[in-house]
């Protein structure tokens, strides 16, 4: 019953947050630089592995971990999406740099806000113009190690999985069951990863203090609407269909849907976090 509790005062506070108009700005963003980003992850990983078969296949790594933890028809809209952005690399090459700049490091002061919204955090900035440009200053000087962070994160979730499979292969070899028991694995570690992640997020975004077991709590919760949504969007509301029928125009569209689903999953674990918390200090 408890768990009820929480999931009524977890909608109720998503819509007196209006978390769905929250979770379209940071999708507007996210999809105007995710080409240029992925780009530039592309070229990470290709640089950090050079010496791998996964290094050698950067772009191909980075598609296929799309098509696991997401699905495979948005693979092929990145992947149809991709070959239109790399035929003008070559003249658009600096302005698409300092588009993925200024657009990621949007999203991240967008989250920003939103979790000042979400947890109620009362502004105590000072005023005036030069207060104003420091803050400004210091907004995107976070928001850009932020990115930092996340290119990192994705760069060590492509090296995880070039060990397994390298395990993989060894315990094949070895072991007359090793195959299925990878197989196994690989069915279980993306939502336990992705779990892990969110509650990382939840821990340590915000600018309130959260407790562990909260902000635990909060990741199981997103983790698990996650997971159920990514199903729905892949056999239900995102096919083929988009980029046979609009082309490009339909692989912006359907990685834009993805985008706001996964924000939309984040917030609605964050609202989640705050009612536990709520109570939590209740008691």
């Amino acid at each position: 019953m408890q768990i009820i509790g929480n999931l009524k005062e977890t909608f109720r506070r998503w819509g007196d947050d209006n978390g769905s108009l929250m979770a379209a700005g940071v999708a507007y963003y996210g999809a105007l630089s995710f080409f240029p980003l992925l780009l530039t992850l592309i070229s990470g990983v290709g640089l950090i592995l050079q010496f791998t078969t996964a290094g050698q296949n950067a772009e191909q790594q980075m598609l296929n971990a799309v098509g696991q933890q997401m699905s495979a028809e948005l693979q092929q809209h990145i992947a149809t999406a991709l070959d239109q952005v790399r035929s003008g690399a070559n003249t658009g090459g600096p302005i698409g740099l300092i588009s993925l700049l200024i657009g990621a490091m949007a999203i991240f002061v967008q989250f920003d806000a939103a979790f000042d919204v979400i947890w109620n955090t009362e502004s105590s900035e000072a005023k005036g113009a030069v207060a104003a440009v420091k803050r400004l200053i210091l907004q995107r000087g976070v928001a850009f190690l932020m990115l930092i962070g996340l290119g990192l994160i994705l760069i060590t979730i492509q090296v995880v999985g070039v060990a397994m499979t390298a395990a993989a292969q060894l315990s094949d070899s070895l072991l007359p069951s090793g195959n299925r028991l990878w197989s196994f694995a690989r069915f279980v570690l993306p939502p336990i990863l992705n779990g892990l992640i969110f509650t990382l997020i939840y821990k340590w975004l915000p600018r309130v203090p959260v407790a562990w077991k909260e902000a635990v709590q909060g990741g199981i919760f997103a983790g698990v609407v996650w997971e159920v949504g990514r199903q729905l969007l892949t056999h239900f509301l995102v096919g083929t269909k988009y980029s046979s029928a609009y082309g490009v125009v339909g692989s912006f569209i359907a990685v834009m849907l993805w985008i706001y689903y996964g924000v939309s999953v984040l917030f609605l674990g964050a609202e989640y976090v705050q009612s536990v918390c709520a109570k939590c200090k209740k008691a």
